[in-house]
């Protein structure tokens, strides 16, 4: 029991002294884009959401044009939704058109929209 106690004591210990020698950055959102795809529901909604609580410049891409009103009027001034259907080459290109115009680094890209297609199921 001891030797258990002990060795408990032992791994909290160099976990301190890691996160004290290693300690995570802070990043600072001012001028940092992030662009997300997939912003109608679910995740894509929620990350979107946070970073622009914490103070990042978020690129939201929607799907259906009905959730963009929607989203813009949770997100601040500093966001910008667009319509993004990732399977039309017009929309990237209008979305990276739009992109070059406000910032020429992405600080990160979650590419969140997917295409989900129907096949056979083999009973």
């Amino acid at each position: 029991m001891c030797l258990l106690v002990g060795l408990i004591i032992l791994v909290y210990v160099f976990y301190r002294v890691y996160q004290h020698l290693f300690p995570s950055p802070d990043i600072n959102p001012r001028d940092k884009y992030v662009l997300i795809s997939g912003c109608d529901t679910g995740f894509g909604n929620g990350l979107a959401i946070e970073l622009d609580k914490q103070g990042f410049n978020v690129l939201a891409g929607v799907y259906n044009p009905n959730n963009k009103d929607s989203l813009a009027k949770i997100l601040s001034s500093r966001a910008t939704v667009f319509k993004l259907d990732i399977s039309r080459q017009e929309d990237i290109d209008a979305a990276y058109e739009m992109i070059s115009n406000k910032t020429k680094v992405l600080h990160a890209l979650v590419n969140n929209a997917g295409i989900a297609t129907a096949g056979y199921i083999d009973w």
